[in-house]
């Protein structure tokens, strides 16, 4: 195992859980014009704020039901494996989501996980889905939370930074972390643009990657 010291900065949806919880829960929950406002998101023309607003109108569901709806997300497995040893090490881990903190509290409080992190909020007022986004970038607008300027808050003197994700608001961290764990979006988008990345599709493989050391680009 490499003597630097790491810095660890996980995505959520689709990286730590199975699914996409925020996706799955729109394809479940939202009418008919979501489809639409995503790729629109995908392609950059409008905000995850204005994606999310959208997208949020569409809902017609209960607190309740999404709560158990949240509750029956399954974690990527190895991810509490990889939790244990990051932490037997004494190197600092952050979760960086784009998604929301409603079902990132249950699936970890679920879990017995506590790890800091930083997300969006649904909030339920009047009988409507609202964005609650405490992390933006004002400058870029483009995501809801900024995870580049998050990393930026929390990186450390003389410490290297992993980055882990699948999606597109993993492409900005990927940029400029020292090494990169990508899947799905986040592969594909590392090989267009010529940035060094280690595929996995789980959490004992990125871990297997970890122990053998020589991961900087």
């Amino acid at each position: 195992m490499t003597d630097n010291k790491l810095m660890f900065f996980v995505d959520f949806d689709g990286t730590i859980t199975v699914n996409d919880i925020c996706y799955t829960m729109v394809k479940v929950f939202a009418a008919e014009g979501w489809q639409e406002l995503n790729r629109l998101w995908e392609q950059k023309v409008i905000s995850t704020e204005e994606c999310a607003q959208g997208t949020l109108h569409l809902m017609d569901v209960k607190p309740a039901e999404l709560e158990e709806f949240f509750y029956a997300q399954e974690l990527t497995p190895g991810f509490p494996t990889f939790v244990d040893w990051v932490r037997s090490h004494e190197y600092p881990l952050y979760i960086l989501s784009d998604g929301y903190d409603n079902y990132i509290d249950i699936v970890l409080q679920r879990h017995g996980l506590e790890i800091e992190y930083y997300a969006n909020h649904l909030k339920y007022d009047a009988g409507r889905w609202q964005f609650v986004s405490p992390y933006p970038d004002d400058d870029c607008q483009e995501c809801g939370v900024c995870k580049k300027a998050l990393i930026e808050q929390k990186l450390q003197p003389g410490y290297r930074t992993v980055y882990i994700g699948d999606g597109y608001s993993d492409t900005c961290p990927a940029q400029f972390c020292d090494t990169v764990f990508a899947r799905d979006t986040l592969a594909s988008y590392c090989e267009q643009n010529d940035i060094p990345y280690h595929p996995y599709q789980n959490f004992y493989q990125v871990l297997e990657q970890l122990q053998k050391g020589r991961l900087w680009k």
